[in-house]
């Protein structure tokens, strides 16, 4: 049977199908499809019998290789969302673990063989055998490191250029070694124990330079969020609090003029033009009243704010909010919590014909907690991976800051946010303990 033709070209396929699966399996967890999955797995199959025809022809090592990180690269690219260099690095940091771990099973039965050299290795027989299923399983053996991968890394330029480098570097200093063990014959047992080391600790340096690299970004990207959050909290908190200057010189007008009214009317009395005059000049000032009332007046300045931009588009915004005991919370913080709250509710409605937008907001203590309930009407379609909103937005850095602001404000009180969704509705709850 080893000797077989036909044996090792159905060895050869079914080796090939195992890695171009892991390789869309990966793709699968980091990235969201561009293409619908009739297309993807046409492209694999087609990826597929192009390698396997390769490898049967028995064309030199280091051109199917180029050749493999071309294809791999273009299938990426244009099946899967995804950038033009995180892209490239995805793509060169499997193709570097696969020949990682060929060259890795190379010289385990290099060392528990009796073979001098890789060309033993090329001809049919049980020890190629046990090479080409030592390498699959261990390509095999990424599928649950790639499932605990925790974030989501978007490069700059710079960044991924000091990824690539050293990806490139490690996949050349492989096919570098390949190339010397092929000419190389009569190794000792220490030799070849010292290129299975060199081969493992040259594809676990690589890993973990990239996984330190996508700390430090990581790091950056979450200081970056942050700087962004304060500078959009700073500018709601100012805006409401010029709102709030405002508002008192308008509440003290109101009084004052309430008061030369009655004066006024009493003067007049008896005056039906005067009287007719007099209420509608009432009627108007009666408009600079807040609507809702929260008993906090930077809170009453933002759901009256968003109320008046909810009347001019037709959204239906019910406002219930008992703001009694909740003092200790900082205007910064109200104006964090409640504007983005309602901005995202509005702007999901925006998408609503006008007869189904609707927003409710349900404040209330309950056992020594403030509990605020969001609901809001929808019909875009929400994605998660990894608990996260995805956005369809171009700008996705951007994007998802007002729900982070939020949860930053809430968790300085020691306080939760739950975010719940149906085909038609959003609803986010808020918990703060009173203090």
């Amino acid at each position: 049977m080893l000797n077989s033709d036909l044996f090792w070209n159905i060895t050869i396929f079914i080796s090939t199908i195992i890695e171009w699966i892991v390789f869309k399996f990966v793709l699968d967890e980091l990235n969201e499809h561009k293409k619908d999955k009739l297309i993807i797995n046409t492209a694999i199959i087609l990826n597929i019998i192009l390698i396997t025809f390769l490898n049967i022809i028995n064309i030199n090592s280091n051109i199917k290789l180029a050749i493999g990180i071309s294809i791999g690269y273009i299938f990426y690219i244009y099946n899967y969302k995804a950038t033009i260099f995180k892209g490239l690095i995805i793509n060169l940091v499997y193709w570097m673990i696969l020949v990682g771990v060929d060259l890795i099973s190379v010289n385990i039965i290099l060392m528990i063989t009796e073979i001098d050299s890789i060309s033993g290795l090329l001809k049919n027989n049980i020890f190629r055998l046990e090479q080409i299923v030592i390498s699959k399983l261990l390509i095999v053996s990424i599928i649950p490191i790639v499932k605990n991968l925790k974030y989501n890394i978007e490069l700059k330029k710079i960044e991924a250029f000091h990824v690539i480098i050293p990806i490139i570097a490690n996949i050349l200093s492989v096919v570098v070694i390949f190339t010397l063990e092929m000419e190389s014959v009569n190794k000792s047992y220490e030799q070849k124990i010292t290129l299975l080391i060199v081969s493992s600790i040259l594809i676990l340096s690589n890993i973990s330079l990239i996984k330190i690299i996508g700390s430090i970004v990581k790091s950056n990207t979450i200081k970056m969020e942050n700087k962004l959050i304060r500078e959009k909290m700073d500018i709601q908190y100012h805006h409401y609090l010029t709102m709030q200057e405002s508002q008192l010189k308008v509440r003290k007008l109101y009084h004052n003029m309430n008061n030369h009214i009655v004066c006024i009317k009493k003067l007049y009395k008896g005056h039906d033009d005067a009287n007719i005059y007099i209420e509608n000049l009432k009627n108007e000032l009666n408009c600079w009243e807040s609507v809702i009332s929260t008993e906090n007046m930077i809170l009453d300045i933002i759901v009256n704010e968003k109320k008046n931009i909810c009347n001019i588009n037709n959204i239906d915004f019910d406002v219930d909010i008992n703001f009694s005991k909740c003092e200790f919370i900082d205007m910064i913080d109200i104006c964090s919590i409640f504007s983005n709250m309602i901005d995202n509710a509005i702007e999901a409605c925006m998408k609503l014909n006008d007869t189904e937008r609707f927003i409710r907001i349900k404040g209330t203590i309950v056992k020594r907690i403030f509990v605020v309930k969001c609901e809001n009407s929808k019909i875009n379609q929400i994605k998660l991976r990894k608990n996260k909103i995805i956005t369809d937005k171009t700008d996705s850095f951007s994007h998802g800051l007002g729900i982070k602001s939020i949860k930053s404000s809430v968790q300085k009180y020691d306080g939760e946010v739950s975010v719940d969704f149906s085909k038609d509705k959003f609803v986010i709850q808020i918990y703060i303990p009173l203090r």
